[in-house]
Formats: C-alpha cells, sequence, structure tokens
C-alpha cells in the first residue's frame, strides 16, 4: 500500500505523477522528479516508471497500516519499473530494480481518510537485489572502525567472503584484523542464510572466534548483536501485497551477490 497523503484520488496522468512523486519524496529527497507515467487514454497506463538511483536511506521506510474497508479498481498499468542503482541503505551498498507487467491498481483510504494506492494484482514480475562483494566489504571496514573506536579498537583489514551453499542458501566468512594499543588480534565471523520451501529467510550458525585478550573483547562485544540475529526468520511472501503470489527465489553468488524474486498473480 501507498499512501498518497491527500484527501482526493488523483483523477488525471499528471495529478498521479505529482502523487507518486510527492510520496516517494518523503523517502528519498532527490531533486529530480522521481516519477514517470505515461499514458495514452487514462486510467490505462503505459509505464510507470520510479527511479530512485544513487540514492542514500538512513533508515528502512515505515509499515504502513492497510487500508480501510473495500478497494476499488483504479488504474492497469501495462508495466511498472523501479530502478535504484547505487543506492546506500544505512551505510550498506546495494542495487535494487524491479519490474512488473500487466499490474492492476486499486484506491482505497486509510484510518485518517487519505487516499491510499494498492497493488492488487500482477500478472508477472520479478525484484533483483544485489550487491558487490568488495563494495560490502568496504562498508563493514567503516561501520566496524565506528562502533570499535567506541571501544578503542581499531579495525586494520576486513575480508568478506560470501559462498553459495545451493539454489536458496548462502554462507559468509567474515576475517577482522583489529588492533588496541600494541596488540593485535584476527577476528573470523561465521554466518548462514536459507530460504525454506515456504520462502522463509532465516540466519543460522553466526559464531565469533579468535584468539587473545583483544579478539575475546571484540567477540565479547559482538555477541549481544549475533544472538539477536541467530535464528530471526523473515516470511519473504510478507513483501508481496492483494493477490499477487511469490512463485520462485533464488540466490547466486560470484563478485556480486544477487537475489532473484519472481512473483505473479494466479490469474492474469
Amino acid at each position: 500500500m501507498l499512501p498518497l497523503h491527500r484527501k482526493n484520488f488523483p483523477s488525471s496522468k499528471d495529478e498521479l505523477a505529482q502523487a507518486l512523486n510527492e510520496t516517494l519524496r518523503r523517502l528519498a529527497p532527490k531533486s529530480n522528479p522521481l516519477v514517470d507515467v505515461r499514458s495514452r487514454v487514462f486510467p490505462y497506463l503505459d509505464e510507470i516508471a520510479i527511479n530512485l538511483d544513487r540514492e542514500q536511506f538512513d533508515s528502512l521506510p515505515q509499515a504502513t497500516s492497510p487500508a480501510v474497508g473495500e478497494t476499488k479498481p483504479a488504474f492497469e498499468a501495462a508495466v511498472v519499473t523501479l530502478s535504484a542503482r547505487n543506492i546506500s541503505v544505512r551505510g550498506v551498498p546495494m542495487d535494487l530494480r524491479m519490474e512488473a507487467r500487466d499490474v492492476v491498481l486499486h484506491k482505497g483510504e486509510d484510518a485518517n481518510g487519505d487516499a491510499v494506492l494498492v497493488v492488487q494484482k500482477a500478472r508477472d514480475g520479478h525484484i533483483v537485489i544485489s550487491a558487490a562483494q568488495l563494495a560490502l566489504e568496504e562498508a563493514m571496514a567503516q561501520i566496524g572502525g565506528r562502533e570499535g573506536r567506541r571501544h578503542g579498537i581499531t579495525i586494520e583489514q576486513v575480508r568478506l567472503a560470501m559462498r553459495a551453499r545451493g539454489r536458496r542458501s548462502l554462507c559468509a566468512d567474515i576475517q577482522v584484523q583489529a588492533r588496541k594499543l600494541l596488540f593485535r588480534a584476527k577476528i573470523d565471523i561465521y554466518g548462514q542464510l536459507d530460504i525454506d520451501d515456504d520462502f522463509v529467510a532465516k540466519i543460522s550458525q553466526l559464531k565469533c572466534k579468535s584468539d587473545g585478550a583483544i579478539g575475546s573483547l571484540a567477540c565479547n562485544t559482538l555477541e549481544p548483536y549475533l544472538q539477536q540475529l541467530n535464528g530471526l526468520s523473515f516470511a519473504l511472501k510478507s513483501i508481496l501485497l492483494g493477490e499477487i503470489q511469490l512463485r520462485d527465489i533464488h540466490v547466486a553468488v560470484a563478485d556480486t551477490v544477487a537475489l532473484t524474486i519472481d512473483f505473479g498473480s494466479e490469474e492474469s
């Protein structure tokens, strides 16, 4: 559901583009238009194109409340695309792109009586989330460096190695070289991510190992965070709305790690 923060629902292509731009600019304050709507015969839309390239997000979008009451058909879009290349989410670099075809959009109201746009159906589509391992490695070094300085620890080097363990499973080895005053330590962190047949993603096997006083201090500092994450699961089906079903999901690991989600409605 996408809140439009207005009482009246858009009644033209230009009004729809303006409403979507105003809504998305609350998340991504880019000066250029974020949304382009093409339509020859409104309310039938040729394309809704969303561009969030190079945006920086300090936090994830807050979950929205569901529409109140019954929703009604509003628009049909031949294709909806989202491009979010070279973005940063809490300092983590990634790319995201989405394409959905034959999309049915409904209109409704939230609890405050403001207009909302609901994605009800999509014949088919996919979402691809990807990140270069080297970019993730650099982000980990920066984030770890900030946290380490709070405890008087200097992070000298971070090495990340991610490997596929199957079509829906991957593991990560993180090696950290740390120093406090004249003492150095090597810290090894390991973890797995597995997605089951019900499309539930689960983090497991999180471990931190090191020798020496500095390494033990670092692992002890990380332990509460690792315990919070270990066993954490997330139903990927929950990211889809209306009559849209998750059809398949798989991970691919090379220099770039990519998660691909295929979705669609049962009926065209």
